[in-house]
Order: C-alpha cells, then structure tokens, then sequence
C-alpha cells in the first residue's frame, strides 16, 4: 500500500473514532457543561501545577537502578498497540513507585510523544468528581469554573487526543471504576500509568500489560546511593567502607530509607562507632518503624525554627507540589522564620527551605531557569511523620500558630474530631483549604468569625461572592491575603496593617489613598493593579503622601500611562525587587515616542525581573533597560518596536542576565533579530521568543551557535508559533 493510501486509511480511522465519540458524548455535553462568564478574570491554581516541566525528586536523580525500570516503563508506554492500555508500578510504601513514574512522564521523549498529560494523587479515599475537575483543570487550564458533569467534560476533551494519565497511589477498585468512564478506548495509543501498593488492584485494573513490580534495590546500589548522599560524589574513607555497607544492607533496599539514612549521617561524626549506633537503630526495627524512627532522628536534628516550617508542609494535600514563593510568604507571615543579620527574610526563608532539601526532608520537583527552587513536595512518609507530630506537640492548638492551610477530605475527617488536635469549635485557629472541603461563601463566612487570629489566608481557587469584605473586617491579624473576586477596592482591606502579602484576582478594581496604610506591604500580585486612584480624585498616587514603603519587593501587574511613571513615584518603592508593567496609554506622550521610559531615570535600581507589556520602545529603551545592574530576569510581552530593526547593545550591559523572554513580537516589522551581541552576555542562560517572527527565532539560534562556539554550552533557546485550538 502506498504512503498516501496509508494515511488516507488512518485519517479515515480517526475521523470515525472521534464521530462515534462524538454521538455518546454530545447529548450529556450540551447538557452538562456551564461555562464561566467571559468576562470573569481567569482563575489562578492556588499551588498545585500540572507537572509540565521536567520534575525530578531525590530518589530518581541519583538512583542509577532506576534507569532499566524506566526504561522498561518506557516500552510499555510507547508500545505499538493501539488501543488504550493501564500500566500499573506495584510495591511497598518508600520502594520509589512515584519517583519512577515522574521519571519517565518527564521525558521528552514522552512529552512529545502525547498530546495531552496530566498528573493526579490520588490517596487513600478517593473523591472521583475533584480528581475530574483536576484532571481537566490541567488539560484545560482554568477555564471552566463551574461544570455540572465533569466525567463527561473530560471524556470530550480527551476524544480524538492521544493521552497518558498518571494516577498516582490509587488504593481503591470501586473509584478505578469510576474513573474509567471516562477513558475511552478509541485506537490512539493512548496510555494510563498508576501506582499503587495494592498487587491485586494492579491485576483488576490490567487491561493488556501485565503491572510492572519494583523490586528492593541491591546491597550494592544500596550502598552507592547511600555514599552519595553522605559525601556528596566523595569517596568514602576505608575505616567506613565496612560499617557504611552495613548501614545500606540494614535499609533492605528501599531508596526513602536510604536517602533519609544518608541525610542523618552527613550530620554525625564520621567515626565508625556512631555509624554503628545508626545501624543498629535500623536493625531493630521493621521496615516500617525504622523508616519513622530514622525520621524522628532527622527531625530531632532541625534547629528549633525549623521544626514548625517542616509541620506546616505536613498538612498540605498527599503528593501536592507546593509553590515555594507562596511557601516562604506563609512561613514569613507565621513568623517561623528567623531574623538573621542583614538578611532580608525573604533570602532566610530560602534558606530554611534549602536546609530541608539537604537533609532529605523536603524534595525539590520543579526548578526555574535561573537554578531557583520552583515547586517542592515532602514524601508521603515525612507527610505521615508531620501528622502524627501535630497531634503530639498539638501544634494546631498554639495560638501563636493561627494556621490557614489546603488539607484533603481524608484530613478533613480527621480534624473534626477536635479533641485530637485540641481544637474547639468556639476558638478555631484551623480552616480546610475551599478546594477540598468547603462547597460555598454560606460556610465559610460564618467560619471565618472564629478565624480572628489567623495570619493566612489563601483562597484563589475558590470564588468569593460581593459579601467578602464584610466578612473580612476581623480579620486584623493577617498577614497574607489571596483571594478571588468580583470587584476589589483597597480601602475594603485597608484597616489590615500588618499585610505582608496582598494578591487579588478581580474583574473589577479601585485603588485609593488608603493604599498607604499597609506600609508592612512586601509583595503586592493584582492581575491588573491601576496605578491611579478611584473616585475621580485629581491627585497623584504618589503625591497623597509622604510615606514611602521600604519593604516591598514585588509590584505587578501596574496598569499605568507613561505621564504616571516619575521617579518620584518609584521613589516609594526603593527596595523593589520584581515589577511586572503594563502601559495602558501615552497621554501627551508623542506617538512612537518613548519620553522618559527612554531614561528609565524613574526604574528601581535594584530590579532583579522586569515584565513589560503592550507599549512602544526604540532601541535607546532596551539599551537602557540593559544597564539595570541586578537585572536577571527581562519578559516583553506585546511590544512594538519604533526604532531601527536591531538592539545596540553596547558593552557592560546585562550583566546578570540569565532569561530572556519575547512574545507576540510577530506583527513588529521593525524587530527583524535579537543582537548578536547577546551571545557576550555570560550569565545568559534562556532565550524563549514566543510567536515572533521566524527571523526573531532565527537570530536567538544563532546566539546560541555563538556561545557555544566560544565555548559556552549553558544557554538554551526555544521558539515556538501560538498554537490554535478549537473548543467545541
């Protein structure tokens, strides 16, 4: 058969499976499916993110074992059968079943293998319509606010594509059950990977292949993943060699166990009687009890401030990636951390944090171009331990916690037995994140009376009706605010003066001089934050006062014209850090004039990330923009360009540079290239152009052609065109 005939034949097959996909589908859809009204703003995941970027926890780094049960995992997943098949890793809790997983659905091979991925926990009890919408929430993003039947919405987005679905610990065949439904077993080679510790459920739920078993780790491997945690890629000294191996046999093969061991021993005296004393701890007891105990000596070993940091992340979801610049805004507005020195408390937070990812409390699961920590998770068995210490210490009972965290049902259950954690309904410190356990503003309000101590509060997954600021009036001790709304008035929040962190998604938002009673203020996240005041006053923004605020360090999304941008007004904000700028209109500003933008007399100095979107600027802008000596981050989004068609960059600019990003620069006849002269900036680690003009994506090739030619290989480009989709 020709190569014609064959792909006339497989267009034919796909239109007919997604037809008959269609006639099941289409009545339940019409139905069932409400769409968001278009005007509300888009909502923002609260903390957790689909695993879209490569993501790869301890275990997994540094286990070499993993690379065959990968690559295993890897044929079982790019096999030629066509129809839908389940993959199911089976094994004991701390065996490395997730780490294995994430390992291979972060390939590339794999990312581009599917067209749509998602990753989902599962946990003990299983409430199949939030596993629905969080599935579709990673396929769709968060455009559907409110859908009656999210099975069947699913099942649509999901026809005609080729997917893999990650069920991450699943216990249960009655909500396998459920699940299915909506996986249709149309012929796309579509792929289903679950773990669990269940060997009879991985046998129900086997369709073609037959589940993959992950056996112990050998002694050997044992012991080089335990010398590499303990000297970090050092040799081990021969009077420890002996011991050291005795230690790793004790751990009989599992990789948690290991790795938590190799933490405890990186910290104790490196003499062969104390090695001796940690092996026997191991030894005498079952796997189960050795792996708390080990983590019971782990956390016996944090510093007094870290303990609470380490709880705190106890109570999140099972297997939930934590954002960790909201992570160390809660702990900075709980007040965990410490002031140390000169050091600002956002750079001590990160320290704490690292401290954890040292010592194997904490696993980092996705990273920032720049090398910063992005997302971070604690493995189920820390997660267990920091359960069982709540309730020892009463942790939730101190009222100098005055907690606000995302708990899952199975949790929820739990802390309403309040004698547990000595909580009473009279004097709640504690409220369940909106996501997983309160269905409407009829239960929270009322809720939020006993909640006048609280410090965080963090509700941008969940819809706040006009009531909010009424009920918001107690609340006096926050330090940290995130909440989604119809309409945001600052003077509705002004009496919080201790608000450390003020992030707001709103259709609709006034800003007044009220503004200038949150002078505690450190970060400032507004989708669309009016640099002008409401209420038709006259007077500038920066004029109303005299007060300047030190200790902001990001301010975004300003919508301001460029008459508004003085140094006077950014002189209130000399200490800004990020700033994200949107110039909505130019005034009396010449058009194709930069006027003082051109000067950037009125930037902070110490900008380390600038965003710039929809405004002009001629090349004297950029070169400008360049000389911003803590600049590392630069996003222009929507620009126009009105100089000459390339940047002159000239020496002792972009110092610290390390990402460039370019979008929608396509329609610019005057940006034909990115300046070759990129390619001398060293610190350059990422240029992303973004549906620009293919001579734009051109140019950012041939920078890195240049830097590695100059012996430079650390600088990754990529360029993409916007991709259309159809949203039946």
């Amino acid at each position: 058969m020709s190569q014609k005939s064959c792909m006339q034949k497989r267009l034919g097959e796909d239109v007919s499976n997604l037809i008959s996909g269609v006639k099941i589908l289409l009545p339940t859809i019409v139905k069932g499916a409400k769409l968001a009204d278009e005007k509300e703003v888009e909502r923002i995941p609260a903390f957790a993110e689909p695993p879209t970027e490569l993501s790869y926890p301890s275990v997994d780094e540094e286990l070499v074992a993993f690379d065959d049960h990968a690559k295993n995992i890897f044929v079982k997943l790019t096999s030629r059968r066509k129809d839908l098949d389940v993959i199911s890793i089976v094994g004991m809790a701390g065996i490395g079943k997730t780490a294995l997983a994430r390992k291979v659905y972060s390939e590339v091979s794999i990312i581009d293998r599917f067209e749509v991925r998602a990753w989902c926990s599962v946990g003990q009890i299983c409430n199949v319509r939030k596993l629905f919408l969080e599935i579709l929430r990673q396929i769709m993003g968060d455009r559907y606010l409110n859908v009656d039947d999210p099975a069947y919405m699913l099942r649509w987005n999901l026809l005609g594509k080729r997917y893999l679905i990650v069920l991450d610990d699943i216990c249960e065949s009655e909500s396998w059950d459920v699940l299915t439904r909506c996986f249709l077993s149309v012929e796309r080679r579509s792929r289903i990977m679950v773990t669990t510790r269940n060997a009879e459920l991985a046998q129900y739920m086997t369709q073609h292949s037959d589940p993959y078993f992950l056996p112990f780790i050998r002694y050997e491997e044992s012991w080089e993943l335990l010398e590499k945690k303990v000297f970090q890629g050092e040799s081990c000294p021969l009077e420890l060699r002996s011991v050291g191996t005795l230690v790793s046999k004790k751990c009989k093969g599992l990789p948690y166990l290991i790795i938590m061991i190799g933490g405890i021993l990186s910290r104790k005296k490196r003499d062969a009687s104390t090695w001796l004393e940690v092996a026997y701890d191991i030894g005498s007891h079952t796997l189960e009890e050795g792996s708390m105990k080990m983590i019971q000596s782990s956390y016996d070993l944090l510093p007094d401030y870290l303990k609470p940091c380490l709880l705190y992340m106890g109570l999140f979801p099972k297997g939930y990636e934590i954002r960790v610049s909201d992570l160390l805004k809660w702990w900075i507005a709980e007040e965990f951390v410490p002031n140390i020195g000169t050091l600002e408390l956002e750079e001590t937070s990160m320290s704490c944090l690292s401290d954890l990812v040292s010592r194997n409390m904490v696993v980092v699961s996705k990273t920032r171009v720049n090398g910063e920590m992005k997302c971070c998770i604690i493995l189920d068995q820390v997660r267990e331990f920091c359960l069982t210490k709540i309730k020892e210490e009463k942790f939730m009972q101190h009222v100098g916690k005055r907690l606000c965290m995302y708990i899952q049902d199975t949790m929820t259950s739990d802390f309403k037995e309040r004698e547990s954690f000595g909580i009473s309904q009279a004097s709640l410190e504690f409220i369940a994140h909106p996501k997983f356990s309160i269905s409407d503003n009829k239960n929270l309000f009322p809720l939020l009376n006993n909640l006048r101590l609280i410090r965080v509060l963090h509700l941008l997954d969940f819809y706040l009706d006009d009531s909010w600021a009424a009920a918001f009036q107690l609340l006096t001790h926050l330090r940290y605010l995130a909440i989604f709304v119809k309409v945001f008035h600052i003077k509705w929040v002004s009496h919080l003066v201790h608000l450390q962190t003020l992030g707001v998604r709103s259709s609709y938002i006034m800003i007044s001089p009220a503004f200038w009673k949150l002078e505690k203020l450190r970060h400032v996240d507004i989708n669309e934050f009016p640099i002008r005041w409401a209420d038709g006053e006259l007077v500038k923004f920066e004029e109303s006062t005299d007060i300047v605020l030190h200790n902001l360090k990001t301010l975004g999304t300003c919508s301001m014209s460029v008459a508004d941008m003085t140094p006077k007004f950014w002189n209130k904000f000399p200490n800004l850090e990020q700033l994200r700028l949107h110039i909505d209109e130019f005034g009396d500003v010449p058009y194709y004039s930069d006027s003082r933008l051109m000067t950037l007399e009125m930037f902070p100095t110490r900008l380390r990330k600038l965003s710039l979107s929809e405004t002009f600027l001629m090349d004297e802008t950029v070169s400008s923009i360049a000389k911003l000596q803590h600049l590392e981050t630069l996003k222009l989004s929507e620009i126009y360009f009105t100089g000459e068609k390339h940047w002159d960059l000239s020496d002792n600019t972009f110092k610290r540079l390390k990402f460039l990003k370019l979008h929608l620069i396509k329609s610019c006849s005057k940006l034909e290239e990115i300046p070759l002269s990129f390619a001398d900036v060293p610190t350059l680690r990422l240029i992303k152009v973004t549906d620009c003009s293919k001579s734009v994506g051109d140019s950012a090739l041939s920078i890195k052609q240049d830097m590695e030619d100059l012996g430079n290989v650390h600088l990754d480009v990529t360029s993409e065109q916007y991709k259309y989709s159809f949203d039946l």
